[in-house]
């Protein structure tokens, strides 16, 4: 009997602690930082570093430190470009730091751009939608910077940039048509898969999977027929998103059934049998 109330209080020792800790933990989130512990932390590059005391200072008080950290938004690594405008964005210079981005997109530099993108993204600022959209379809900018712009767009999420989403699906980079894809699914309600079937017979291998996966995110009963083309493609990647997306839209057992059993039994990756199996199930 000693012995319990022995362990019974060690459990509330632990446990008590436990729970200090975790309000403490609560409590240091976001604060803690100071301006020597930024600029340390940007001495370094390291972006681990760079991430933790940025959201370590989120709350702190410093105009000296924007000017520390408002050059990492031009980075080279996205992960400290959007942790920057993530910090930037809780500062009063956040409106001037969008303005300037938004001069960037009229400017014919390719990466300034590209960065420019991922702050206003980060940003979530709807007044970004339209200047993130003509210069998704400007040619002037890299494959590279208009993807990032399609991705700001999905970033931002609003109904609003459907429309540039949607027309660069015709762009003829890949990596755009790609990007744009993606971030279709991340716009708020959004569920229109039939923008997407038609590319999954597209030219490059990863379109075609980022097609399916839409049309099965989307639950896009109407392109069944094109993902049972797509069972049948030359990447076992595009073959994998196929199977899988056929279950998700519940394709009808009269287009899909024989196609899924023959992928179930015959196909060369175990992976798009597997699946081709779980959609055998969910036909309708």
């Amino acid at each position: 009997m000693r012995i319990i109330n022995m362990n019974a209080k060690k459990l509330a020792i632990v446990t008590t602690l436990g729970l200090s800790m975790a309000v403490a933990g609560r409590a240091d989130a976001g604060t803690g930082g100071s301006y020597q512990t930024i600029q340390q932390a940007i001495a370094a590059n390291s972006v681990d570093s760079i991430k933790a005391e940025l959201e370590r200072t989120e709350f702190l008080v410093c105009a000296a430190c924007v000017d520390l950290v408002t050059p990492l938004i031009d980075h080279s690594d996205f992960r400290v470009r959007t942790v920057a405008a993530w910090w930037l964005a809780r500062r009063g210079v956040a409106k001037q730091v969008q303005v300037n981005m938004i001069t960037r997109l009229s400017q014919p530099d390719s990466t300034a751009a590209l960065n420019a993108a991922d702050v206003l993204g980060e940003f979530h600022y709807v007044s970004s939608i339209p200047a993130l959209g003509a210069a998704l379809s400007n040619p002037i900018f890299s494959g590279a910077a208009r993807a990032e712009m399609a991705r700001a767009l999905g970033t931002i999420g609003r109904p609003a940039g459907t429309q540039y989403l949607t027309a660069a699906l015709a762009d003829s980079d890949p990596t755009v048509r790609s990007a744009s894809l993606v971030a279709l699914r991340t716009i708020s309600g959004f569920r229109d898969g039939s923008v997407a079937a038609p590319l999954c017979a597209d030219s490059d291998p990863g379109v075609r999977a980022d097609a399916a996966v839409t049309v099965g995110m989307m639950k896009y009963a109407g392109g069944a027929s094109a993902l049972v083309t797509a069972l049948g493609d030359p990447s076992p990647t595009v073959r994998k998103k196929a199977a899988w997306a056929l279950g998700e839209v519940g394709a009808p057992a009269s287009v899909a059934s024989g196609p899924l059993q023959n992928a179930a039994s015959n196909d060369a990756s175990p992976l798009v049998r597997s699946l081709a199996k779980a959609a055998l199930t969910k036909l309708k």
